[in-house]
């Protein structure tokens, strides 16, 4: 990072500590490219590594990998009990002028949620047995259990880290610490696989090697911001903010994985092999939302330190921008499902029917993140979560009604229906808590013409060259529609066009 990147710094308490200003829309912009460049990393790297699982593995151990990552994503919920959330919302609550307090909040959180993700790795390794039968399917399987386990605390460390990195707006450090947990990961992961014969195992144990490494380098980085006292009054504070998340966890954790669970009862583990290729390329989809989201949540906080009404304004015009970018990608994607997995995995090809509707699942799950913010800034994160296990109750009724007719597309169908009722959701609770003036028709449209033009990815178009042609006019078509409508002014595009030339280094990060 140069050094008109690095955030500035100074000594307090005889500490040398990056102090937080409010970035300006050529930092968010930068910033954004830091955590598209780390999201970019995990998915790219499911992609390369796809097609050599999608090879060694039969679909049974393809599924047993990800009901185990499955479990690793309950267990993270748990073990975080809303922390990282809290400590981003406490952070705030303090000013520059009062360092120690913030170093506080930071030190107590990762005490607390490091004390957590050690009980419950010891309490899953001393369950083992139950877990490998009950939920893996797979008596026998205890010592992947175990792998799982420990992982787990690798995993939390880094997480909450990164976190403390996101707050010190270090992104670039945060990509150098994705970067090298995926890329140690992916390597012993791989060989183990190839030329060990590891199989599924091997998988976790390069798990607690990459994350494990990737951890200890963020917690040298962030030192100096975990050296405050660790302060029961903050937790309490913390907890109060963040176990009534830890609900909503559970059941976004619901929406994202449990038609796994549901799959490997009501079908087989092949099945979930299937369905999980599907998820991981309409994980693609999230590489840039995830990154701007990111950046923009801590960007939002500053703003509203400064200037309220200023970051409701910002945050509107966000809603339409987000709507029409995800929109954009899932159409691509979705139109181009048969041609991409016929390259990357044609053991798995048939998975394409259920990436369309994965990915206006994840264009939901896109809106549901932004809405939170506004959530978020009136502290009504109670009702939040009420909503969020509405939606995972709506989406688990739908996986026992559609999953047996229709197999994983009812499995995506179920996904898509539950994030779709959250938005609204959360729209119209974060609209009576803390009114926005979002502009949800021009979502609406949005959202409509993608569907109608998303649906040629389902239909037979004769050749393949035909076929391609067709479905690049269907995306010309999109973007056309969103133009003649006025769903996008050109004002509107041409500040999406500065804020994506923003993200490049020289001239035309001052375009």
């Amino acid at each position: 990072m140069s050094a008109d990147e690095r955030a500035p710094s100074e000594t307090v308490d005889g500490v040398e500590t990056d102090v937080v200003v409010p970035p300006d829309h050529g930092q968010l912009a930068r910033q954004t490219l830091a955590y598209g460049l780390s999201g970019l990393i995990v998915p790219l790297v499911g992609m390369i590594t796809l097609p050599i699982f999608a090879r060694v593995f039969t679909r049974s151990q393809y599924g047993l990998l990800e009901l185990g990552t499955t479990m690793t994503a309950v267990a993270l919920a748990l073990t975080d009990a809303g922390l990282t959330a809290a400590v981003l919302r406490s952070f705030y609550d303090y000013g520059a002028d009062e360092e120690p307090e913030r170093r506080s909040v930071m030190r107590t959180g990762l005490v607390a949620t490091t004390t957590f993700a050690l009980a419950l790795a010891g309490l899953m390794t001393l369950f083992r047995g139950v877990i490998a039968s009950r939920i893996l399917q797979r008596p026998g399987e205890e010592d992947l259990v175990v792998l799982i386990a420990w992982s787990l605390v690798a995993l939390n460390t880094w997480r909450f880290v990164s976190e403390v990195m996101r707050v010190r707006l270090l992104a670039f450090n945060y990509l150098a610490t994705t970067l090298l947990a995926a890329s140690i990961t992916t390597v012993v992961g791989v060989v183990g696989v190839l030329a060990l014969d590891w199989r599924v195992n091997g998988l976790f144990l390069a798990a607690i090697i990459g994350n494990g490494i990737a951890a200890a380098y963020g917690v040298s980085v962030v030192r100096s911001s975990l050296v405050g006292r660790f302060s029961g009054s903050h937790l309490r504070r913390m907890l109060a903010f963040g176990l009534p998340l830890v609900p909503a966890t559970l059941a976004s954790w619901a929406l994202a994985l449990v038609d796994r669970i549901i799959l490997v009862r009501l079908g087989s583990l092949a099945q979930v092999g299937e369905y999980a290729i599907a998820n991981r390329l309409a994980s693609l989809l999230t590489i840039g939302m995830t990154a701007f989201l990111f950046a923009l949540t801590p960007f939002l906080f500053a703003i509203y330190s400064e200037d309220p009404d200023q970051e409701r304004a910002a945050r509107a015009r966000t809603l339409t921008y987000l709507t029409f970018v995800l929109a954009l990608g899932g159409l691509v994607l979705t139109l181009f499902a048969h041609e991409l997995l016929s390259v990357i995995a044609p053991r798995f090809v048939s998975a394409y029917k259920a990436v369309g509707p994965l990915m206006l699942g994840m264009l939901a799950y896109g809106l549901v993140a932004l809405l939170a913010t506004g959530i978020a800034l009136a502290r009504s994160t109670g009702r939040g979560a009420l909503l969020t296990v509405l939606a995972a109750g709506i989406n688990i009724g739908l996986n026992f009604a559609l999953i047996p007719p229709f197999g994983i597309v009812g499995a995506a169908f179920a996904t898509t229906v539950g994030y779709g009722f959250l938005a609204i959701g959360y729209y119209l609770l974060s609209q009576h808590v803390y009114p926005t003036p979002y502009e949800p028709k021009k979502a609406l449209l949005t959202v409509a013409a993608a569907c109608a033009f998303g649906a040629l990815g389902a239909v037979p178009l004769g050749p393949e060259a035909i076929a391609v042609l067709v479905k690049l006019a269907a995306i010309v078509g999109f973007v056309a529609v969103i133009w003649l409508t006025g769903t996008m002014r050109q004002a509107e595009f041409s500040e999406l066009r500065r804020f994506l030339f923003g993200m490049i280094p020289g001239r035309f990060a001052r375009a």
